[in-house]
């Protein structure tokens, strides 16, 4: 059993095969270049995760709660073993051991690392919503995505089997 925010969530067993799955990294406190590199860097330290290829890095807005500083964002495609769940608890572990600080939704923040999609998952559980739910609604996703010959229409369209 895991422990994450407070839920305790019995785990699936690890997927089989490597699932393709892409991730967004932002930052908009502190050096956000440097905590951008170093959030590739400990995504790619576990064996669990293998590094198919990284988008361009981009300068964005915020969204939401404007008043603070704009962001840097990058998208990675990544193949995983873990689970849906093992990979946000990986990414929620490495947030907090980059540092980040939760001070209230949508505010600044040192590192977010985010699901955009998981294979062709489609999930409504409010602990992990795939595709992320602001897919297909951010510029700076669709540039970032189009990086990578994806976007969020093609992952939206293939996202078919619920989890």
């Amino acid at each position: 059993m895991l422990l994450i925010i407070g839920f305790h969530l019995e785990m699936p067993r690890k997927q089989k095969n490597n699932v393709k799955v892409f991730l967004s990294l932002g930052s908009n406190v502190g050096n956000r270049r440097e905590m951008l590199l170093r959030a590739r860097d400990g995504i790619f330290s576990t064996p669990q995760i293998r590094s198919c290829r990284s988008s361009s890095i981009t300068e964005s807005t915020p969204v939401l709660y404007e008043d603070q500083a704009d962001f840097l964002n990058q998208v990675l495609e990544i193949e995983t073993s873990y689970s849906p769940f093992e990979l946000l608890a990986f990414l929620q572990e490495l947030e907090k051991k980059l540092g980040r600080i939760k001070r209230f939704r949508y505010g600044p923040r040192e590192i977010d690392l985010d699901i955009l999609s998981y294979g062709k998952i489609q999930s409504q559980d409010p602990r992990l919503i795939l595709p992320h739910p602001s897919l297909g609604s951010r510029a700076y996703l669709d540039q970032l995505l189009n990086d990578l010959d994806t976007s969020a229409e093609s992952i939206l369209s293939n996202s078919t089997k619920s989890f």
